[in-house]
């Protein structure tokens, strides 16, 4: 593993950018096959919301913190997020604003993760997929990017 591979999984984990900027710099920069960023993209991507979950689960062992955080509950966040579109818009917000964000938020509405592992996945694969094909087949999109301008 070289220095190239781990700044590429460095990116993908990375919550601000993340895979918008890991994908072109392996498939151009790389040179590695768009099937196999996706494949291991996307579950670099979905760390943030697995660290997410887990500073959640470690903040609920803190009294104090926790009764903080229940006083600040909103019943109408609760019900967006139980509601039948929460779906959709989970999985448009998770590219957007990033998987580690839509999970803080989804723990806060108290929405367990099993009940958006599938949307935030969606969400980041049409992206990442969409990303990998314009950097293999219209890699001029991201030449700026690249070249530090």
């Amino acid at each position: 593993m070289g220095p190239g591979d781990l700044i590429y999984i460095a990116l993908a984990i990375n919550p601000i950018g993340g895979l918008a900027f890991a994908i072109p710099y392996s498939v151009i920069q790389l040179h590695y096959p768009a099937w196999l960023v996706l494949l291991t993209g996307i579950p670099l991507a979905y760390v943030q919301v697995v660290a997410v979950d887990l500073g959640w689960t470690t903040l609920a062992r803190w009294p104090r913190l926790w009764s903080f955080i229940e006083r600040r509950r909103s019943e109408r966040l609760e019900r967006l997020a139980a509601s039948r579109g929460a779906f959709i818009s989970t999985a448009v917000l998770a590219p957007i604003a990033g998987p580690w964000l839509i999970m803080a938020v989804m723990r806060h509405a108290r929405v367990p993760q099993r009940r958006v592992v599938a949307p935030i996945l969606l969400g980041i694969s049409v992206t990442a997929a969409a990303t990998a094909m314009l950097s293999a087949y219209a890699p001029g999109f991201f030449h700026g990017f690249l070249a530090g301008r």
